[in-house]
């Protein structure tokens, strides 16, 4: 167990200063603009969901939902409700990162863009946040290490000798274990990485036939071929 560094301790960078007065700011700091970031994606995914619930609805079908057969989309909506949680939160992510609105005369339109016009009050690093979501890929990950309540290590899933991203987040940190295999979204913000949101658990006795589908469709595909995997998972109570 790693010991929490006290606030009246000299920093363990060796600046000389207490703690409180050095390293621990900077995490305070970041600690505060990340929850100030995921206000801001909150509160434009309760907007978007609320402003355009009919445009979402033909986006559930012509996208999200357009390759689940009718019978796996029972399964979906009878999941288990903390499931069920995530899969709200990962339809909303993916409609505003990769989505697109398409309407009755065929006319087409960003939900990303619908955001960013609307009256929301969004501060500017809330706006960067959000512009980073249709920037930042989604990718399957291995949790390669997972301190609970502090932070944990990914890799490209399969290993492709690429280097491995900490993350310092005390709540997402409690989501993962050692050797998971995910899709994410990683956004850069302060020079640190973090998650979108999205998470998409992948068991290990999966993630061999998801990777030989990713594998072979086009690079394009990545995103939609890892999220309709995952809803078949989903749909079977995986």
């Amino acid at each position: 167990m790693v010991r929490k560094v006290q606030r009246n301790e000299p920093c363990p960078c060796g600046s000389g200063k207490k703690y409180k007065r050095c390293c621990g700011l900077k995490a305070r700091d970041l600690a505060s603009n990340r929850i100030n970031r995921r206000d801001g994606i909150q509160k434009s995914l309760g907007w978007i969901n609320h402003a355009h619930q009919d445009d979402i609805g033909r986006w559930l079908e012509d996208s999200w939902l357009k390759d689940i057969p009718t019978e796996e989309r029972t399964g979906i909506t009878s999941a288990d409700p903390r499931i069920r949680s995530v899969h709200d939160v990962n339809l909303l992510e993916y409609l505003v990162a990769e989505g697109v609105f398409t309407d009755e005369e065929g006319n087409t339109s960003s939900p990303l863009q619908l955001i960013l016009d609307a009256d929301l009050d969004l501060d500017e690093q809330q706006r960067a946040y959000l512009n980073q979501l249709a920037e930042r890929p989604l990718r399957l990950y291995q949790v390669t290490e997972c301190i609970a309540g502090k932070s944990y290590s990914l890799a490209l899933y399969p290993d492709d000798n690429s280097e491995v991203v900490e993350i310092e987040d005390a709540v997402t940190s409690r989501m993962f274990d050692a050797g998971d295999i995910v899709g994410l979204r990683l956004i850069e913000c302060e020079g640190a990485w973090e998650t979108s949101g999205a998470i998409y658990h992948i068991p290990e006795e999966h993630a061999f036939d998801l990777v030989q589908q990713l594998q072979d469709g086009e690079p394009d595909s990545y995103s939609k071929t890892l999220t309709n995997y995952w809803l078949k998972l989903v749909a079977a109570h995986v």
